[in-house]
């Protein structure tokens, strides 16, 4: 979601702050209900003045921009799996 600009809201596990930097580029949750919270929080002034979402958004694009989607297909993704596809050509 961080190579396409997307903040996100996600639930709390063991190692999910590896990834998700709390109020920097997503929020963690653990429950439905901080979850609604999160969710009314992120959209207070919606459509315009959502500071809260705006502030995330460009966390999660900063983040992204460390590693975008296409970037890492180039480099890593495609190259593997048209390695394994030429050797079961063959």
């Amino acid at each position: 979601m961080f190579g396409c600009g997307l903040p996100v809201c996600a639930v709390s596990y063991s190692c999910i702050k590896e990834l998700v930097t709390v109020e920097k580029n997503g929020l963690l949750f653990s429950s439905p209900s901080e979850l609604a919270d999160e969710l009314l929080h992120l959209f207070k002034g919606f459509p315009d003045a959502c500071d809260a979402l705006k502030c995330l958004r460009n966390g999660a694009l900063e983040t992204g921009s460390l590693a975008r989607w296409d970037v890492e297909w180039e480099e890593k993704a495609k190259p593997l799996i048209s390695e394994v596809i030429s050797r079961n050509a063959d």
